[in-house]
């Protein structure tokens, strides 16, 4: 077989991830696509007759149509509620710079990680790439889910692990600086035996870069160990599997088709309704009429008539309503960060907000576990400690609340010595309090009331508590200007 070929599931979701290019891109990609408004049979015979003259007709219906950007700002919101959180990054000292410079074009772990968020919300896959440049240092490369198109797995040492891996890539031609043409390649990973190969394809099947195997070189650029194992992972929706998930804002980016279709009939519906079409019968042939309008009479002779074809509009009611519908639909299946328009109480609200971060929870935690695990790839392929790899992102999307009267009975508590300031400033800080054992909470009692403990006092309690606080803030960290 070619090496464009595709796995069948790529080929079941191709259309679905289609869609989601269209939906997020906005209504002038909407109407390039002809699949997404289908021609009414009118306008389909009338090109028959004249494909040419008639066109007109399908490009006002197109132009009239209106696209909802539900899924554009939904996912917006959505990624302004994780560009909060602070992922907690642990790497051994030779893989520190990964923190500032991850990526393929040179953006640190965080952008990495909102990147890969962001592709998982909106297509539920997202293929991420572990690679050495020329200078042996690791980097990633995340690909357009469309671009992913090839993958198996097979039993290795008895798991199921990747044996293959195809990504469809675009290099600039050999031309002038100003040139923007393209040439399609593709990039495979294989298992060769127990090794990783690669290689890159040009369309006709044959290789344009040198095949070669992955693994740690010596200073000779010999192979020294080879990669067991092919250094990508599938981050998705739900899971972390090669196995195509399921997309999260799918079902709102269907309503939102379905309402842009609907829209096309309406507004048609709507121009016909204002604009009456007159007609004449019975005209001798010496009657022309060349002037309309309405300061304008005509003589329409001895025997004839005229009158207008008025569009009546009886179905415009129930296209607004299956509008409307859609609308519905794509509120109680995805958009939970859409306003719900009328009166919401509190519970309503609360409830609609659980149900968007259950979905980002998923998210974002198989999102971080994605990077951990290409981090752990990059340790080991360089010959450092993958034990010395943490990236953890806590999926907490709700602004801390503190509540004064809470604080102040903390405060009671931490004079009367039986909680300690610590948990005191946590909460003040943060809106939480602290989730350990009170075996450890006594010990911190104890270093309260000990030698250079903090003690507060009725006076200067809150004062003292908050500069203890901003000292532990500070400890460890270099003065303002300090290289």
């Amino acid at each position: 077989m070619p090496v464009q070929s595709t796995n069948p599931d790529y080929d079941a979701h191709i259309e679905e991830w289609r869609m989601m290019d269209d939906a997020l891109e906005g209504e002038g990609a909407i109407k390039r696509s002809p699949r997404n408004l289908p021609k009414p049979s009118g306008m389909t015979e009338a090109e028959k007759l004249d494909g040419a003259g008639n066109a007109y007709l399908y490009q006002n219906y197109t132009a009239r149509a209106q696209y909802e950007h539900w899924v554009r700002d939904s996912l917006r919101s959505m990624m302004g509620l994780v560009s909060r959180l602070i992922p907690e990054v642990k790497l051994p000292a030779g893989l520190k710079r990964l923190e500032d410079n991850a990526t393929a074009d040179g953006f640190g772990l965080s952008q990495l990680f909102l990147r890969i968020v962001r592709q998982a919300i909106s297509h539920g896959r997202v293929p991420l790439v572990v690679n050495i440049d020329d200078a042996g240092q690791p980097y990633f490369a995340t690909y357009a889910v469309r671009n992913a198109i090839n993958w198996d797995t097979a039993d290795q040492g008895g798991r199921q692990d990747l044996v293959l891996s195809v990504f469809r890539e675009f290099r600039r031609k050999e031309q002038d600086r100003y040139s923007h043409e393209y040439e399609t390649v593709y990039r495979e990973f294989y298992i060769d035996g127990s090794v990783c190969r690669t290689g890159v394809r040009n369309e006709a099947g044959e290789l344009i870069e040198d095949d070669r195997p992955l693994g740690t070189v010596d200073g000779s650029n010999n192979l020294v160990r080879g990669l067991g194992y092919i250094p990508v992972i599938y981050c998705g929706s739900t899971d972390n599997s090669p196995d195509v998930d399921e997309i999260p804002l799918l079902t709102m980016a269907r309503a939102a088709l379905k309402s842009y279709q609907l829209s096309a009939d309406y507004f048609t519906a709507l121009h016909q309704t204002s604009h009456p079409q007159p007609w004449v019968s019975g005209l001798d042939e010496s009657v022309e009429l060349s002037v309309t309008g309405p300061s304008a009479a005509w003589d329409l002779g001895p025997s004839g008539s005229c009158g207008y074809l008025e569009f009546q509009g009886a179905g415009i009611q129930a296209v607004r309503t299956a509008m409307e519908d859609q609308k519905n639909a794509a509120l109680e299946a995805g958009a939970k960060v859409m306003d719900v328009s009328g009166t919401e109480s509190g519970e309503a609200r609360k409830t609609r907000q659980n149900d968007q971060h259950a979905t980002l929870h998923s998210i974002v935690i198989t999102a971080a576990a994605g990077i951990e695990q290409a981090l752990r790839y990059a340790a080991e392929w360089t010959g450092y400690n993958p034990d010395e790899v943490a990236f953890k992102v806590k999926p907490e999307f709700v602004m801390p609340v503190v509540d004064a009267q809470v604080l102040a009975e903390l405060q009671k508590s931490v004079m009367a010595g039986t909680i300690s300031a610590e948990t005191y400033w946590q909460y003040l800080t943060t809106g939480k309090l602290p989730e350990h054992p009170y075996d450890e909470e006594a010990e911190l009692i104890g270093d309260d009331h000990g030698t250079g403990g903090v003690n507060l006092d009725k006076e200067d309690g809150d004062e003292t508590a908050a500069n203890s606080g901003r000292e532990a803030a500070g400890a460890g960290q270099p003065p303002l200007g300090a290289a």
